[in-house]
């Protein structure tokens, strides 16, 4: 787990964006994300992409969790409900994982619990482990 947490330490995007990983189990994951100014759109509600990385960083550690580099080959997202402050939070959940493909599931709510996107993604397992990618290129 130590060389997964220095793969998710990588992510630049998801610190810059100040994503915090709270969990990470096998083909699990949880996140936050506290609403900054920086976040929003020139509605002034959360940008769709901010949410959409939220989303992807989790999904991320999820689908690489099992060791194996993990790559998105396919996402959707939809939103449902729009947000202008506070902390989202984002759950991963693997629904169906083979030794080359597996599916995620990404639930995004408010500190309500309101539900605010749901995103599915699917990865291509490569035969890489996390930890031979990190001693080579990390």
């Amino acid at each position: 787990m130590e060389v997964l947490t220095k793969f998710i330490q990588k992510d630049a995007f998801a610190q810059h964006l100040g994503i915090e990983i709270l969990e990470v189990s096998e083909g699990r994951a949880k996140a936050r994300m506290e609403i900054k100014e920086h976040h929003l759109n020139s509605a002034g509600t959360v940008h769709g992409g901010a949410i959409f990385s939220l989303a992807d960083a989790v999904f991320a550690v999820a689908s690489n969790s099992h060791g194996t580099v993990a790559l998105a080959i396919n996402v959707s997202i939809s939103y449902f409900k729009a947000v202008k402050s506070g902390v989202l939070y984002a759950e991963a959940e693997e629904v169906s994982i083979n030794p080359k493909l597996a599916t995620y599931l990404i639930t995004i709510k408010d500190e309500q619990g309101n539900n605010i996107a749901l995103f599915q993604g699917t990865v291509y397992r490569k035969n890489t482990k996390i930890e031979e990618l990190f001693n080579t290129i990390l």
